[in-house]
């Protein structure tokens, strides 16, 4: 799978979490969280080398 489709996957998730918290009525501050958490977790999945690169105890 290429990045640009894992990038629009990760997107499409995002954009939906936002509409789920704003249909469950969240806090803007609890929606923020799981956005940000989110979006680190795509960042951190989309721009790695490999398995372990950067995020392994040297």
């Amino acid at each position: 799978m290429s990045i640009q489709s894992k990038a629009l996957i990760w997107a499409s998730i995002i954009i939906a979490a936002a509409f789920v918290a704003n249909g469950q009525g969240l806090s803007d501050s609890a929606s923020f969280g799981i956005i940000m958490g989110l979006t680190g977790a795509a960042y951190g999945s989309l721009y790695t080398r490999g398995s372990c690169q950067g995020a392994c105890a040297k």
